[in-house]
């Protein structure tokens, strides 16, 4: 069963009030995705997915534009200045990033950045959703929409996209 990091997750920290100031605070909603890089930097860091290697993660809601950079910094960060490796390696020559795309998924609905940058995430970690039936679905516009961000994909790569990738993390059987 996949887990999933939902935009509207907010962990608990000291001084708290259980509010989530990214639901008011345009500052904080531009910076949503914070508490879910932290969360999945901490998964892939100590060896989550190396010991668990079905576990399935996902950052939903998130949009993706953020990760291409994200997997580059813990890469670049593992690799050239191992900061908090303590002289431990992933087995395999493996790098923080390998995790991420063999064990993360990704919702997004408006992403369209974050398509162009697709192929530094894995198209096979992309999952578009309507967010249906919260106020800020894309519904009516939901095909205008899927239809512009995947302009230029290529077929193959849109059928993944727009719902083979989720048919296939929740073992869905697909009509022909």
């Amino acid at each position: 069963m996949p887990l999933s990091l939902h935009t509207g997750t907010r962990r608990w920290r000291p001084g708290a009030d259980g509010a989530d100031p990214t639901l008011v605070d345009i500052v904080e909603r531009t910076n949503k995705e914070h508490d879910v890089r932290i969360a999945l930097a901490a998964m892939i860091f100590a060896g989550v997915f190396e010991r668990y290697p079905r576990l399935k993660v996902g950052a939903v809601e998130f949009e993706v534009a953020w990760a291409p950079y994200f997997l580059a910094r813990m890469d670049n960060l593992y690799m050239e200045q191992a900061i908090g490796v303590h002289g431990q390696r992933f087995k395999d020559g493996a790098v923080p990033s390998d995790f991420f795309r063999q064990n993360c998924f990704l919702s997004f609905q408006e992403d369209a950045v974050g398509i162009q940058l697709r192929a530094l995430l894995g198209v096979e970690t992309l999952l578009w959703g309507s967010d249906y039936p919260h106020a800020e679905s894309t519904l009516p516009r939901s095909w205008a929409i899927v239809e512009r961000i995947l302009q230029g994909v290529p077929d193959e790569e849109q059928v993944q996209i727009a719902g083979g990738n989720t048919a296939r993390l929740y073992h869905f059987d697909v009509m022909p």
